[in-house]
């Protein structure tokens, strides 16, 4: 029951918040089962065999661990998870058992579970937090049994439950919420309240009259009105499972250890005969219990690389798709490597060294074939395939001198509602003043807040081919970079419509002062400088383009501090505004001045991610940033339009499509190219025809 939450969690359903309590129920379990096998050992022999403990526990959790591994790893050389940063640094985590320190010593968050950037080894960081239980948890019990005796255990063990969920909530408050999520010591205390529940239930105790100094032993049996308790706590989980929030609440304010004692209750009730047993006996349920291990292992990479394919794992078919490859592989796993090396015979030696060797082997394999990502790469052998032909003489005209081309629709200033070549003004926008030619320095004028809309077509038809192929100039952040790909697809089957040439750079911006406090980046604004503010205005004058399209997302939006005696500025703050509003007026001005003919702002798709930065959150930014861009575009004549990407993503059904924007931000390739084919293409052909 515990790994169908978890799985139900991680497909994303807007029912199944609370769905990681799946994870504090298998803590529990565990803390019950291992403790109980340890008590039930010692009482058999009169001791622990440390050495055949270790060895059943390496046969029973290596194999498909191990599996996973190079399931990734594999994946990885064929371009999977190309932008999870340090991906091998993880490999080394789960392999020495410590996944859960290296992501909590990183920059991520339990929140960005369903980012572009999450590893496909995001989840063994429970596999770590018991596996580490493991090596410690049989020494513990040696020693208790030796110096408290058999009287003292469970006295001992329960203590120790206590203190620990004491700590449990010191590390949340001093430490904060990942702390209570990924340490080991926050976690603790579940799996001893299952180990507490061992000891109460299955070790015997003396009894006897008080005179006596030795009585006869007698076990600790569930007593049978505990079936009646069983549909109840069964229920309370489910209830937890699908009300509790994901990115709040107990998990992350160190009070676990509390659902631990229902998840307790429900083990408890399960001990003995009652409704709760018997629906839990069903035969899939018992099954999917058989192999619950590999279906937690490989459930995640499966699931984040078909998102990363674009596949809605909301969706029922998606969903569908991703339990059944689930499933296949874990059985595969089950029957021909699990359940052989389980049964098999060694001796604890030949079991370590075999452990060691294929753990070597693993590592080895992640240094050679998967070294860790290089954040987001081009499609070189593609954006070069169409890229801008620098001409050596005088350039074909792409119309007749004085004609005049249809309007582009869902184009021109900020408040044309769709209309295009047109400088005048709308109800509620502003007066654009006109520029003259092209390369004109237009008088600034006061900034007039623009918010209406822009109405876009869903689809714009391709006409006939131009006198030559329209050179479509692209320039910004890696947002840009996956839209011009789509284009530069589209261009690929259209030779005789359009060239494409991209100017971009990770986190690029077009606010070239000064540094992002939110979340500085290293080397950021240099690069910007680099590719914004010299390479774009030499591209033009080398290249000659029709049109230069400018975009930009993220970084645009995120604070910045001008001064220390202003400190950081956000968006919403008019100094921030008006700076942008400043930034984007001179960009302009100097792209028309060294000769671009026609400027294209783009309004980019508002993000649907969660952000590590809470701030980021807030829909005022990027509200404020395409209020911005709408004035600075009707400051300008009919040299300067804008397209509402945003605005177009919202007509066709898109804006919140997973197969869209796997990470809420980038569009996928898939979307790219539909969106190139069905409206940007042909839209910046016609752009580029006005007159």
């Amino acid at each position: 029951m515990s790994v169908l939450l978890v799985l139900l969690f991680h497909t994303g359903v807007s029912w199944m918040t609370g769905g990681y309590l799946g994870v504090s129920v298998f803590f529990t379990l565990s803390g019950y089962l291992i403790t109980s096998l340890l008590l039930a050992e010692h009482r058999s022999t009169g001791s622990i065999s440390l050495g055949g403990f270790y060895a059943r526990r390496i046969r029973r959790l290596l194999p498909a661990g191990l599996l996973g591994l190079v399931f990734v790893i594999v994946a990885r050389s064929f371009g999977a998870f190309a932008e999870v940063p340090g991906l091998r640094a993880d490999v080394f985590g789960v392999v020495f058992q410590v996944i859960n320190w290296v992501q909590l010593s990183g920059s991520t968050s339990y929140a960005d579970l369903f980012g572009s950037t999450t590893s496909p080894l995001e989840h063994y960081w429970s596999l770590a937090i018991e596996e580490q239980f493991y090596w410690v948890w049989p020494l513990v019990m040696v020693g208790l049994l030796r110096v408290r005796g058999r009287s003292g255990v469970t006295r001992s063990v329960v203590a120790l439950t206590i203190a620990t969920t004491v700590v449990a909530v010191v590390i949340a408050q001093v430490f904060g919420p990942d702390a209570a999520y990924w340490a080991t010591p926050a976690r603790l205390p579940e799996i001893l309240v299952g180990a507490s529940l061992a000891c109460l239930v299955r070790w015997p105790r003396r009894v006897g009259s008080r005179g006596e100094r030795r009585g006869r032993e007698r076990g600790g049996p569930v007593p049978l009105w505990m079936g009646l308790w069983g549909p109840v706590a069964l229920v309370l989980v489910l209830a937890a499972a699908v009300t509790l929030p994901s990115g709040s609440g107990p998990a992350y304010e160190g009070f676990l250890p509390v659902f631990a004692l229902l998840s307790a209750s429900l083990i408890a009730a399960l001990q003995v005969p009652g409704q709760a047993a018997c629906l839990l006996s069903w035969r899939p349920l018992v099954a999917i219990g058989k192999v619950s291990y590999g279906l937690y292992v490989f459930h995640w990479p499966v699931f984040v690389l078909l998102r990363e394919r674009g596949w809605d794992l909301t969706a029922p078919g998606g969903m569908t798709v991703a339990m059944a490859l689930t499933a296949i592989v874990t059985v595969v796993s089950y029957r021909f490597v699990e359940q052989p090396v389980r049964s098999s015979s060694w001796s604890p030696l030949p079991t370590y060294r075999l452990a060691a060797v294929l753990s070597a082997v693993v590592l080895a394999a992640s240094v050679v074939v998967a070294p860790p990502a290089a954040g987001i790469q081009a499609d070189d052998e593609l954006l070069a395939s169409v890229s801008i032909v620098p001409p050596d003489g005088s350039l074909t005209p792409l119309a007749p001198t004085g004609s005049v081309v249809a309007s582009v629709p869902g184009t021109g200033d900020a408040g044309s509602s769709g209309s295009s070549g047109s400088s005048g003004s709308s109800p509620g926008t502003s007066s654009a003043p006109p520029t003259g030619q092209s390369g004109g320095q237009p008088e600034v004028p006061v900034s007039v807040p623009v918010s209406v809309p822009v109405s876009v077509p869903v689809s714009v038809p391709l006409g006939p081919a131009p006198p030559r192929p329209v050179r479509v100039l692209t320039a910004g952040d890696s947002t840009l970079l996956y839209v011009s790909e789509g284009l530069a697809e589209w261009a690929l089957r259209h030779p005789d419509q359009a060239q494409i040439s991209v100017q971009w750079c990770q986190g690029c911006t077009f606010l070239l002062e000064p540094d992002i406090v939110t979340f500085p980046i290293e080397g950021m604004l240099d690069n910007s400088r680099r590719v914004i503010g010299d390479e774009l205005l030499a591209s033009v004058g080398r290249l000659q383009p029709d049109v230069v399209m400018l975009m930009a997302t993220v970084n645009e939006v995120a604070d910045r501090q001008w001064s220390v005696e202003e400190g950081p500025l956000g968006p919403g703050d008019p100094r921030f505004r008006e700076r942008m509003h400043l930034a984007y007026l001179d960009l302009t001005m100097r792209l028309l001045a060294a000769g671009a003919p026609r400027v294209v702002w783009v309004v980019p798709p508002t993000p649907v991610n969660v952000w590590n930065e809470p701030a980021m959150n807030e829909p005022g930014r990027f509200e404020t940033h395409h209020e911005v861009l709408r004035e600075v575009v009707a400051t300008f004549a009919a040299d300067v339009h804008l397209l509402d990407l945003d605005a177009w993503l919202t007509a066709a059904g898109h804006a919140d499509d997973p197969a869209w924007r796997a990470d809420g931000v980038h569009l996928t390739e898939t979307g790219a190219a539909v969106l190139a084919e069905q409206f940007l293409g042909p839209w910046l052909v016609t752009e580029a025809l006005l007159r």
